[in-house]
């Protein structure tokens, strides 16, 4: 059992959650497709990024620019 399997065996079982093989090969496949641009994702320096337009729900949709 290597440190990925241990994590999420003990933590879906503190959750009451059983996992078995097939489950943990599921989640492994996930993490080989989806993690390394997740993990990109963490890592990368969104300081400078352009805020979000606010959203309003009640309002059409809105340009950048727009107030």
């Amino acid at each position: 059992m290597d440190s990925f399997e241990l994590y999420v065996r003990n933590g879906l079982e503190l959750r009451g959650i059983d996992v078995d093989d097939k489950d943990i090969a599921v989640m492994r496949a996930a993490d080989a497709v989806y993690g390394p641009a997740i993990r990109s994702l963490m890592e990368a320096d969104l300081g400078s990024a352009a805020p979000e337009i606010p959203l309003d729900p009640g309002s059409p949709p809105r340009e950048a620019g727009e107030s």
